[in-house]
């Protein structure tokens, strides 16, 4: 796979190592350890494995059933007074073991089954989402401290060279070949680059500090950022998307909702079996030991149009998540042409930019050599360090940028 990568030019006067390097990371490592810590991730995941749980629930309702059911009953009769022993029977004795179970369907089993399979396909397409999302954000915390980490080491670079040159600058202030203006212009520049990298390297470190909050890392350990990565592909086409995956999982489950209405108002039938011992202890109490079978019907009749009820707000259900999935198809077509087109500006500026920074380095290479001579002022000096700075600054906020972009396109999110 093509990868875009950070190049930044090498200039014959910069030293790789700027003396705050303990260990390295990586963008990978920040990945995997936003999502192994990320709460909302988990949550998701025991949502998912709730469902499964659900469905093992669903199906034991749906199972044999036993219970042992225990009564026993006395009805006094005091001097005339008391229940009719007719319909008593005076006192009754019941102690039964009873299994149920109701006949289900398979089409009506397999209905409900499947409708924890499709919310457990929605929550696996709200995972993937949110992955995304993250993804995307700790990718961009992590450019923006990369990128203060490089402006960082430009002013360590330019400082150092600088202060190579105070040395010889401050001897040749001395024998009188520069002004004692020309050489204080020289430290003021010097003091402010100082009071600039100072800035920098607080950006930085606010910037690293965000970057380990976004990522759940408590290690307060300084870190050097390696140059990030970011696949150069183009997007997936709409139809291919976790969105229109979503879309077709939630059409899917509303229209499962659907039967599952329609099979709620169909007839209940349970069969029912039960055997103990029942006795009024009238006659032969010992003799009452016995066993039933027999079978339970229930037939929906008028429930005041709640059904039809329900069905039309079902279909109202999909009518909206149509229209928000045409919507997101017309999103996810502009994002990715805007970011496309954004992607080639900044490509050009780079070009631009590293072509100018060529000649600004062989500019201070040539006023090194002639500066001991005299034969270049310490302004023309400091002019020409000063805009070597800036054009190497702006090709790391344009390399950012550009980067940012691609990031934005491999991560694309419409929500």
């Amino acid at each position: 796979m093509k990868r875009f990568f950070f190049l930044f030019f090498p200039v014959f006067l910069l030293v790789p190592n700027i003396g705050f390097a303990q260990k390295t990371v990586t963008l990978d490592d920040y990945l995997a350890t936003a999502k192994e810590n990320s709460p909302v991730l988990s949550d998701y995941n025991n949502q998912r494995y709730s469902l499964k749980i659900d469905s093992l629930k669903m199906l034991a309702d749906y199972g044999v059933k036993v219970t042992a059911n225990g009564d026993a009953m006395y009805a006094p009769v005091i001097k005339g007074w008391g229940y009719d022993n007719a319909l008593s029977n005076g006192q009754n004795v019941t102690a039964v073991i009873r299994i149920t179970r109701d006949l289900l369907g398979k089409a009506n089993k397999d209905t409900r089954l499947a409708d924890y399979n499709l919310a457990s396909k929605q929550m696996i397409n709200q995972i993937k989402i949110t992955e995304l999302q993250l993804n995307r954000a700790v990718t961009e915390q992590y450019l923006n401290t990369y990128t203060a980490q490089q402006l960082y080491q430009n002013y360590q670079e330019i400082i150092k060279l600088l202060n190579e040159e105070d040395v010889i600058l401050k001897k040749l202030t001395q024998e009188s070949a520069f002004k004692q203006t020309d050489y204080l212009s020289f430290k003021v520049t010097l003091q402010q680059n100082l009071l600039a990298m100072q800035q920098q390297r607080a950006d930085w470190l606010n910037n690293y500090a965000t970057l380990n909050y976004l990522a759940g890392v408590v290690d307060t350990t300084l870190s050097v950022l390696q140059p990030p990565l970011m696949p150069d592909k183009m997007p997936l086409p709409f139809e291919q998307s976790i969105y229109a995956e979503s879309y077709i999982t939630d059409s899917l489950k509303l229209a499962n909702d659907a039967k599952i209405i329609n099979y709620d108002y169909r007839p209940k039938l349970s069969a029912y079996a039960d055997g103990g011992y029942s006795s009024s202890f009238i006659t032969t109490p010992y003799k009452n030991f016995g066993a039933s079978v027999g079978l339970s019907l229930t037939v929906p009749i008028y429930d005041g149009n709640k059904r039809k009820m329900m069905l039309q707000q079902n279909r109202l259900a999909q009518a909206t998540r149509k229209r928000y999935n045409e919507f997101e198809h017309n999103r996810y077509l502009q994002q990715t042409a805007q970011l496309q087109a954004q992607i080639r500006q900044y490509e050009q500026m780079q070009a631009t930019a590293g072509e100018q920074l060529v000649y600004s380095q062989a500019l201070i290479e040539a006023n090194l050599k002639q500066l001991p001579t005299g034969d270049v002022k310490i302004a023309d000096f400091i002019l020409s360090i000063n805009n070597y700075l800036n054009l190497k600054s702006s090709l790391v906020q344009y390399q950012d940028n550009l980067y940012k972009l691609y990031n934005n396109l491999n991560y694309l999110t419409i929500q």
